[in-house]
């Protein structure tokens, strides 16, 4: 009787995977919660942070900053190649051998880049140098793959959200401390270079795999490959677009322009702790489920109802209040930053939940031509109309073009869910995001009785706040009151775990 080869114990899965579907459902909200959780912890540092630097540096070394980023935010999207989203979606867990090549194809690639971006930059004046020295962390970023992948495919993401909290905390600590040791610019552009050290380090010590050595195999690159390069192309579409449109308000209205783009930016991101954390939970735990055979609509219309409740409450605030708190925190000379929130508001109201929806499904079905689609009509769209109206409209333009380019992306992303899937989202969205648009509508016309900017803005936050649940509570009671009782049984779970590991 022939014996059974030995298998090499690099080719072996890292870990077994025995989960049922309810416990993969129950990590995958457990981890939207915490990552939601640690996103909005980390935009309190980021705020902070953003409103102390605000004070100390110019609209135009924001706009440096934000170019050097732009570059080197589109270097660690090409070095990434897609090659883990390609093990997250596999069948069984990822072998050590694969997380060898991951690493060794994403090291190789980004300290080519990081190269390349140094020799050119360091030609190009002062924003080429801050480029340079930007680009130093795209090496650094790429030594957490392995260990990421790890902890997402296993859908552990308490480590994780713990690491990317510490990562802002440590961004914004070197950067304001050198700021005001006089280092300007370049204290902003060298807490990147910190960020990088203080996540790699911290996520390879979270990590179950301990110390991961670069090694290239064919096999593992091949099967990699297939579906890496579809969804690494989905990124490359996504970061094209943001950076796109950066080089297009720099190219009309100049770095003065882009620091105020920039600085909205900052703050349009408080949605997105939502849309980030389901967007990053979603992908794993659908392929997990579909690994199982399990029917995944109802948890893609589960994702559809919850986001949009909580994305309006957030939202319909955000918009009433940006035009009297802009400048009361950040400066008369920061107002400019307040008018494209609105439209932006306006149209992440639907894009946000629907693209929740639909990307984590898409991927574990292996259509990434979709998603593709979808981010390449949102970039065209987009970059067109600001460059379009961004003369005549200013940095405001930015922001009616990201509702159109919102729209546009949301109407591919429902066909092909109701095509696939079967899912009709209109019923998930038409009330929450009327209420939405009403509330925001109500607050920023009694804005206008409140002279004083801070009480103005907080007092318009809280007025659509109470419209937007009120609202809801009328028209749309069942899906507000289910929104509620899963975020009461998530907190019921998070919060004795939390104080256990405190008292740990």
């Amino acid at each position: 009787m022939a014996e059974t080869p030995e298998r090499d114990p690099a080719d072996v899965p890292v870990s077994e995977e025995t989960d049922s579907a309810s416990t993969i459902r129950r990590r995958g909200a457990t981890g939207a919660a915490l990552l939601t959780v640690r996103a909005a912890a980390a935009q309190a540092v980021a705020f902070a942070g953003t409103l102390v630097l605000a004070h100390q540096l110019t609209p135009s070394e924001f706009g440096i900053v934000a170019l050097g980023a732009t570059i080197v935010t589109t270097g660690n999207f090409l070095a990434d190649g897609g090659l883990g989203a390609a093990l997250l979606r596999q069948a069984s867990a990822p072998t050590a051998l694969e997380l060898r090549t991951l690493l060794a194809v994403q090291l190789t690639v980004a300290s080519a880049m990081a190269v390349v971006i140094v020799l050119i930059g360091i030609q190009a004046g002062e924003a080429g140098d801050v480029t340079a020295l930007m680009a130093a962390s795209l090496p650094l970023l790429a030594l957490r793959a392995p260990h990421a992948i790890a902890l997402e495919r296993a859908l552990e993401y308490r480590p994780i959200a713990s690491v990317e909290f510490t990562e802002s905390l440590s961004y914004y600590c070197w950067a304001i401390a050198t700021v005001f040791l006089g280092w300007g610019v370049w204290g902003l552009a060298s807490a990147t270079v910190v960020r990088a050290v203080a996540g790699s380090a911290l996520m390879t010590m979270a990590s179950p795999l301990g110390f991961v050595t670069p090694q290239y195999e064919r096999r593992s690159l091949r099967s990699m490959l297939a579906f890496g390069l579809g969804f690494q192309a989905v990124g490359i579409a996504a970061v094209a677009t943001a950076q796109g449109v950066n080089l297009v308000v720099a190219a009309a209205g100049g770095v003065q322009l882009l620091g105020y783009w920039s600085l909205a930016n900052r703050l349009l991101q408080v949605p997105f702790w939502l849309f980030q954390a389901l967007w990053r939970v979603s992908y794993p735990m659908m392929a997990r489920l579909r690994a199982l055979g399990e029917n995944t609509r109802p948890t893609i219309e589960r994702f559809a109802g919850i986001t949009t409740i909580a994305t309006g409450a957030i939202l319909a605030p955000l918009a009433a209040s940006a035009h009297d708190l802009v400048p009361a925190l950040f400066g008369d000379r920061w107002a400019p930053a307040a008018s494209p929130m609105p439209w932006a508001a306006a149209g992440l109201a639907i894009g946000g939940p629907i693209s929740v929806a639909a990307a984590g499904y898409l991927y574990s079905e292996s259509d990434v031509r979709t998603p593709l689609f979808a981010t390449a009509v949102n970039g065209a769209v987009w970059v067109a109309l600001t460059a379009v109206l961004i003369g005549p409209v200013g940095v405001a333009g930015v922001g009616v073009a990201w509702m159109c380019a919102s729209w546009t992306e949301s109407a591919v992303f429902t066909r092909a869910l109701r095509r696939r899937a079967g899912v009709h989202l209109a019923r998930y969205l038409v009330i929450p995001v009327a209420a939405g648009y009403a509330a925001f509508a109500v607050a920023y016309a009694l804005a206008r009785a409140f002279p004083e900017l801070v009480l103005g803005g907080v007092t318009t936050a809280c007025v659509a706040l109470a419209a937007y649940l009120l609202l809801n509570y009328a028209f749309n009671r069942t899906a507000l009151f289910d929104a509620a009782r899963r975020g009461r049984a998530l907190a019921g779970d998070l919060v004795p775990r939390m104080r256990r590991r405190a008292a740990a």
